[in-house]
């Protein structure tokens, strides 16, 4: 009997900690990367395929100025996503979040990863972090 009114408790606990996200307190932080096209116009599209360990995100065709974002709940020390940039022939394998960054001020100490692909690389938040190869 313990071990039910125990479970119900939890549940009920569980129920009132979440997040209007969707995120449980427990799983810390809600994030949204986005992905965006600065590059010149009159370019190639931005081919972009994004994905973690447990989702793949597909491949996007972003055309100049066009966005490409998504969101999710972060597991502490273990959620990574990365994206491949495909600009023509350049391309760039980019860890767009990882939960082990340690001072999370990669994305500006905010909830979002703003990264943009331009025509001398990949940039997070304004600042260069990445040249095309």
């Amino acid at each position: 009997m313990m071990i039910k009114y125990v479970l119900q408790t939890l549940v009920v606990c569980a129920c009132l900690f979440q997040q209007g996200n969707g995120c449980f307190l427990f799983f810390y932080n809600h994030i949204e990367v986005v992905v965006a096209n600065g590059l010149p116009s009159n370019s190639d599209p931005l081919l972009l395929h994004c994905a973690s360990k447990n989702d793949d995100l597909g491949n996007h065709n972003l055309t100049i100025n066009e966005t490409f974002s998504f969101d999710f709940c972060v597991i502490p020390w273990t959620t990574l996503f990365y994206c491949d940039f495909r600009w023509g022939s350049k391309q760039a394998h980019v860890d767009v979040y990882d939960a082990k960054w340690k001072d999370h001020k990669h994305c500006g100490g905010q909830h979002e990863c703003d990264w943009e692909a331009r025509s001398d690389g990949i940039y997070l938040s304004g600042t260069k972090r990445f040249d095309w190869q």
